[in-house]
């Protein structure tokens, strides 16, 4: 008989604490709802706190109810602490996984935002903000030397990064990196359209007119001095009609890099430049500014 009252009384404890979280429960979903941020996470921090005095866990939801209430209020801390408690326990929500990719940035953890927006995209590729996790994933995959993940997302934001010079400025490292020289060549040209002044672009274009030039005019002295035929000198004559033009347009890079950043390789470059050119002078002003 006693045991029986026992278990009765436990039974309504039980059934009370059930209303009573239940009602704290919707008491946060109305706060929250009329943008009352702080009685919100208040009602739904009780709701843990209840549930986790007695051995529990509360609802998955309300865990990343009170991230949102948290990340509302600016504290990215608690946030991220109820955030990861409910995707420990299997929560989805595309919010979740923005939110977490924005404080895992905002702390400087690359991997952990990687993954972040791994999910978002993998999970939710139609989401509100799929757009703008694409484009930060893609960054990225840039950052992290990711190359051919990078490669792989790239028709997803190509529409958008078509008249974006810092998009296509990461595509354009991407592809350096995997040496696909032709994609370079493409891009380079369409940033200095879109950014005259690109770093990036200006010595894809600097590099690849210089050692154009300066391979084709080693080749052919070396081959001229193996065999001084007039038909060979006929045909070193015939190279310099496609070298100086690229040397000179290799040039006109390297001065404007040099002139938006005055680096020391730069003018070594337009020293040797000009040392091919036979202009002596000014091969030695910028060798002088070379070191």
């Amino acid at each position: 008989m006693k045991f029986n009252q026992i278990l009765s009384g436990l039974l309504v404890l039980f059934v009370f604490a059930s209303c009573a979280t239940s009602k704290l429960a919707e008491e946060g979903n109305a706060a929250y709802q009329t943008g009352d941020y702080i009685a919100a996470l208040n009602a739904w921090e009780q709701v843990i706190s209840d549930k986790e005095s007695r051995g529990q866990t509360a609802d998955t939801s309300i865990y990343f109810k009170a991230g949102k209430a948290a990340m509302e209020l600016g504290n990215t801390a608690k946030a991220r602490t109820y955030f990861e408690k409910a995707e420990d326990m299997q929560y989805e929500d595309p919010a979740m996984y923005a939110s977490l990719a924005h404080i895992y940035k905002g702390i400087d953890n690359l991997s952990l935002e990687i993954e972040a927006l791994e999910n978002y995209h993998e999970k939710f590729p139609n989401g509100k903000v799929a757009d703008t996790i694409n484009v930060r994933l893609f960054q990225t995959y840039v950052e992290s030397e990711n190359w051919q993940k990078a490669v792989n997302l790239w028709p997803e934001i190509e529409e958008k990064a078509a008249s974006d010079a810092d998009l296509l400025t990461g595509y354009l490292i991407v592809n350096e990196q995997l040496e696909n020289d032709n994609k370079c060549d493409q891009l380079a040209q369409q940033i200095l359209k879109l950014d005259p002044d690109n770093i990036e672009a200006l010595e894809w274009q600097a590099y690849k007119f210089y050692w154009k030039a300066e391979n084709l005019y080693v080749s052919q002295m070396k081959a001229y001095q193996k065999n001084r035929t007039n038909r060979q000198y006929k045909k070193l004559l015939k190279a310099w009609d496609k070298i100086w033009p690229d040397f000179r347009k290799a040039r006109s890079y390297f001065l404007k890099l040099y002139k938006l950043d005055p680096k020391p390789k730069y003018a070594k470059y337009l020293a040797g430049i000009y040392t091919r050119m036979k202009k002596e002078q000014k091969a030695a002003y910028w060798e002088r500014r070379a070191n």
